[in-house]
């Protein structure tokens, strides 16, 4: 029997290739050397690169927090391409609760999140560093775009 003609555009799962291509950068190696650190689980990330003609989208589950100091998760950076980043909390009789906080930056504007939401960062907007502060419950993060890959165009690391 042949493949399913359009299979190919259901994402499950994190291509090894990628996973092998996005390693994490030294601050978060560093970081986890010190003991703090997420459990997570990378849920998916559809590139162009893997299905021809997506637009980018990544998704990570955020279970359990160590350490008592806040997690820097991303630095600050630019893209080429517009993006939305959502982040939906997991607190079954309080659904916009967020079930931590998260600082995050939007130009020079510090934003302490502690609601389930989605943000819209226009191309070329300075956004982030991401702290995680608290994690009381498994909270979902994804990023999606406009352009075909992810990439930046400032605030690139090792």
């Amino acid at each position: 029997m042949s493949a399913k003609k359009y299979a190919r555009y259901i994402c499950t799962g994190v291509p090894e290739e990628m996973q092998r291509k996005l390693q994490p950068p030294k601050r978060i190696l560093e970081q986890r050397e010190k003991g703090i650190y997420v459990d997570s689980t990378w849920l998916f990330h559809l590139p162009e690169d893997v299905v021809n003609g997506a637009m980018y989208t990544s998704g990570v589950w955020l279970w359990e927090k160590h350490g008592s100091v806040p997690i820097e998760m991303e630095i600050a950076h630019t893209h080429d391409f517009d993006e939305t980043i959502g982040f939906l909390g997991t607190v079954r009789n309080d659904p916009y609760a967020l079930g931590g906080e998260i600082e995050f930056w939007l130009e020079d504007e510090r934003y302490i999140l502690d609601k389930s939401c989605i943000l819209f960062i226009p191309r070329g907007m300075k956004h982030l560093p991401l702290y995680l502060n608290r994690l009381d419950s498994p909270i979902f993060h994804w990023t999606a775009g406009n352009g075909g890959n992810y990439g930046r165009s400032s605030g690139n690391e090792e």
